[in-house]
């Protein structure tokens, strides 16, 4: 072969070779073309408006391979993971699978491509700049004003502020207060020549009670209690008086809690009796109690076991093995004081144990019970007494009422009371009349 026919024919080769790479560029160059149609048909959605053209959003499954060049930390998780948790979609599991493949195979291939990291874009605060020519600023004045420091608005100038437009702040109001005024009447009547007999009377008795109760919901309560019961009652068979008292109260009760576990309290509580009339006993003139005479003070310490019930329901047992009474008689009747054991005596200091429980019970939607049981000893005497109150409610205003009261005192001898009954003593009563609660 001559030596021009030998270049002839390695130039013939060359384009022929550069023809092949050629074409087979135009097919790289193909396939990746179609690739990224493909790529891009997979991360584009486009839906027609109202106005006809045409609006594209991305899909969310791509925003690693097409946003900035970043570092995610979920990418290198999921390739070192040896059994990473899968999804009911097979789909995304996979799609995540081949995107994370391809972006670990880009950071160790190109590194320097890739300036910021996921983190990074979770740190930084997002600021959208107005497209207004007035706000054309808006980047340098936001950055100015981050640079200066950031101080905390004076209280008095916000609470001015909230003054100015008329928004008033209160304070939580831990009082409750209540009240009940109740006012009974009952009316009998017999005529002379009734073949049972029987005497006419007329009864009334009217009663207010006040509470006042605080509670912080946290450790401090403080109940407050006025009670006021004042009746009477007219009987013809009683010679000396035109009416007696069937009912005098009135009683002055505080109790503070300091809360020491769920329902448990440390306690203290004050209490104070007397009554407002003069006390008689029928077809007798002597009086037997009077206002301040006797008055009763007891000043106790202990703890109080006092559950938080539902539907209004209450219930409290207080243990108070610290309790002081004190007895005084304002009075200069020599009655009282023999009555009360206390002759020549006008004042008694006695310490002993005291017990309270408290209740109240929600029977039906109109049927309600008040208990109390009271009990002193002074390791000496015991006064104990027990109060029910059963009532019934027609509605609102109309009421009914039995009332019953269990008393023991041994604080005189068994012989003035009576030999039979001894030293228990009991007192009921029925009314039916006006309630009103507030």
């Amino acid at each position: 072969m001559t030596k021009r026919n030998k270049y002839l024919f390695i130039g013939c080769c060359l384009a022929q070779f550069l023809v092949g790479v050629h074409a087979y560029g135009q097919n790289m160059v193909s396939r990746f073309e179609n690739a990224l149609s493909s790529l891009r048909k997979e991360c584009f959605s486009s839906k027609s408006t109202n106005t006809g053209s045409q609006s594209f959003s991305i899909s969310p499954y791509y925003y690693r391979l097409l946003g900035p060049a970043t570092y995610y930390s979920s990418t290198l998780k999921d390739l070192f993971s040896i059994n990473p948790a899968r999804s009911a979609d097979g789909y995304t599991d996979n799609l995540n699978s081949e995107i994370n493949r391809h972006l670990v195979n880009a950071y160790l291939n190109h590194p320097n491509a890739f300036e910021h990291y996921d983190k990074q874009f979770a740190e930084e605060n997002i600021v959208n700049e107005s497209e207004s020519k007035d706000n054309k600023n808006l980047t340098s004045d936001v950055n100015n004003t981050l640079g200066t420091d950031l101080k905390a608005p004076v209280i008095d100038d916000v609470v001015e502020d909230i003054g100015d437009i008329g928004l008033k702040v209160e304070r939580p109001n831990f009082w409750k207060t209540s009240g009940k005024f109740g006012l009974q009447f009952t009316q009998n009547y017999f005529s002379e020549n009734w073949y049972k007999g029987g005497n006419n009377n007329q009864t009334l008795l009217a009663s207010l009670i006040l509470q006042a109760n605080y509670n912080d919901q946290r450790k401090v309560s403080w109940d407050n209690k006025l009670e006021m019961r004042l009746g009477f009652v007219t009987t013809t068979s009683d010679t000396c008086h035109t009416f007696l008292t069937n009912n005098d109260k009135l009683n002055l009760y505080s109790k503070l809690g300091i809360k020491a576990t769920k329902s448990w309290y440390y306690t203290a509580t004050a209490e104070a009796n007397t009554q407002f009339m003069p006390g008689y006993r029928t077809n007798d003139r002597r009086t037997y109690s009077n206002f301040l005479a006797p008055l009763d003070f007891y000043l106790s310490i202990g703890m109080d076991f006092k559950p938080e019930l539902k539907n209004g329901n209450k219930f409290s047992a207080a243990l108070l093995p610290l309790s002081f009474k004190l007895r005084y008689i304002g009075s200069d009747d020599a009655n009282i004081h023999k009555a009360y054991n206390m002759v020549d005596e006008d004042l008694t200091k006695d310490f002993g144990a005291k017990v309270e429980i408290n209740s109240y019970l929600n029977l039906t939607k109109n049927i309600s019970w008040k208990s109390r049981f009271y009990f002193f000893s002074s390791y000496k005497y015991v006064e104990s007494e027990w109060e029910n109150t059963l009532s019934f409610a027609f509605n609102k205003y109309i009421s009914t009422e039995l009332y019953t009261l269990w008393r023991f005192d041994d604080n005189r001898s068994r012989d003035f009371y009576d030999r039979n009954l001894g030293y228990f003593q009991f007192k009921e009563y029925f009314t039916l009349g006006l309630t009103y609660q507030f």
